[in-house]
């Protein structure tokens, strides 16, 4: 995980979206985080408009056990690798990631195609999805700026294009791009845990180090990416740190939610959200934790 070393404590804790909004104007630098249609899931705002609630069942006690031992994930190593590491270059270098870069888009054919700072994706249907690198230099009056994209392959099992981001001042981002429709999707990497099912049709992300706690779960199916559950605690709420434990399978993860300070007053609630095919559900080790700390779920 060579790109993390690079991005210290003190700036994942930036607002994801936030410290990379303020890219200077020029000319056309292709698909950004927010430009129109892009699913941002590093976004704060971003929300379910009238959205379902999910209602709050209990957990069993074996499976909330299991949950609490379980190691975490996302600690060491992420769940959707830098571009350094799928390259795995002994040292990174943009000549060794360009040269492994290509064979991607080699096998990609028409899908993938790049011509010089120019990165296209093309969709079966939709408009070409374009991805420019640009650098802005450093002046006596700014601090400059860049953005450098990688394709890496597709996701596996939705088949979503996944070209990384490279930010002059910040983590990396990914973009997920449905090679049906051309929608797209951006999840800031690093700075938000990122980890998709292991069939690949859903993704849950949030940012455990920005409170309150918000936790988004995006469906990367044919008709996606798009918004499928949503989990937040409202501005002056507890203070949650969440501990991802890994999906439990295709379609149910589980969580650890630490309420408190870290010492032996700490509360910790095991939470699996899982969904029937319908509906999300949520159970809780502690329910009636559940109502103090008003982490609530709309789908």
């Amino acid at each position: 995980m060579r790109k993390s070393a690079v991005f210290p404590a003190l700036v994942v804790l930036a607002c994801a979206s936030c410290a990379i909004a303020a890219a200077a104007p020029g000319a056309e630098r292709g698909l950004r985080f927010n430009s129109p249609g892009v699913l941002d899931l590093a976004k704060r705002s971003l929300q379910i408009d009238g959205g379902r609630p999910v209602p709050i069942a209990a957990l069993v006690d074996e499976d909330a056990q299991h949950i609490f031992a379980a190691a975490a994930v996302g600690e060491n190593s992420l769940p959707l690798a830098f571009s350094d590491d799928v390259f795995g270059c002994k040292q990174a270098s943009p000549k060794c990631s360009r040269e492994h870069e290509r064979k991607l888009l080699d096998a990609a054919g028409p899908t993938a195609r790049r011509e010089g700072k120019q990165l296209s994706i093309t969709p079966t249907s939709g408009e070409v999805v374009k991805f420019v690198d640009w650098t802005e230099p450093t002046t006596k009056t700014g601090d400059g700026d860049a953005e450098t994209h990688w394709y890496l392959g597709r996701l596996g099992g939705s088949g979503y294009a996944r070209v990384e981001v490279e930010f002059g001042h910040d983590a990396p981002g990914n973009f997920l791009i449905n090679l049906q429709n051309g929608k797209s999707l951006f999840v800031h990497n690093a700075a938000d845990l990122a980890a998709p099912s292991p069939d690949g049709r859903l993704l849950v992300s949030y940012n455990a180090l920005n409170p309150p706690l918000s936790l988004r779960v995006a469906a990367l199916d044919g008709e996606g990416p798009r918004l499928a559950l949503q989990c937040q605690v409202p501005e002056g709420g507890a203070r949650l740190a969440p501990v991802f434990k890994g999906w439990h399978d295709a379609t149910s993860f589980d969580l650890v939610v630490e309420v408190g300070e870290q010492s032996k007053s700490m509360q910790r609630l095991a939470l699996r959200a899982s969904h029937d095919g319908g509906h999300w559900r949520l159970a809780a080790s502690d329910n009636a934790r559940m109502d103090t700390i008003r982490l609530v779920c709309f789908e």
